[in-house]
């Protein structure tokens, strides 16, 4: 596997064992949906596997993502793949669960990119509302939720309403975002 585009375009990318990694191809469809908000962007890549959207969003542009990733072999393999990027000095990888992971976080962030297990389905609404509760999301922030199509995630979770629903194969990627209230 290797990244699409950008600073690291080419370069490869280790996909550790037993994970089901994103695909080239709905890679490059997610990052042509968010292009606008990857520039100079905050990025949280949750469910990290091998690093491989997170890497495809500094090699793109972004200023900064944190890696969590729980699995100590997937963890390793990540280190590696941000190594091979030579991308460390952008790269925050943290070896813990998305909920420790989120409550080390201390900056409001543009992008997050959830990618769970695809049986966990309470790890979106519980990710979604840690987001809220411990203000990382600002007006403009957006989430990008993957997740079996057939699997469907809410409209709406708190203040973040998906503004765009997409369908690859039998992947479904969601995009939320917390829309501007209007007095």
């Amino acid at each position: 596997m290797k990244i699409t585009s950008g600073d690291y375009k080419y370069r490869n990318i280790e996909v550790p064992r037993g994970i089901r990694p994103t695909t080239e191809k709905v890679r490059e469809a997610v990052f042509s949906m968010i292009r606008e908000w990857i520039p100079g962007a905050a990025v949280c890549d949750l469910f990290a596997g091998s690093g491989a959207m997170g890497l495809e969003a500094l090699s793109r542009g972004a200023d900064k993502c944190w890696f969590s990733e729980l699995n100590r072999q997937n963890f390793r393999i990540l280190l590696g793949n941000i190594d091979n990027c030579k991308a460390g000095e952008k790269s925050v990888p943290m070896n813990c669960d998305f909920k420790t992971a989120l409550a080390r976080i201390d900056t409001t962030l543009d992008v997050v990119i959830m990618d769970p297990p695809y049986d966990q389905l309470d790890y979106y609404p519980q990710a979604m509302e840690i987001l809220q509760e411990r203000g990382l999301l600002d007006e403009g922030s957006i989430v990008v939720a993957e997740h079996l199509y057939d699997n469907k995630l809410q409209e709406t979770y708190g203040d973040l309403t998906r503004i765009k629903e997409k369908k690859y194969g039998s992947i479904g990627v969601d995009v939320y975002m917390i829309i501007a209230k209007t007095l």
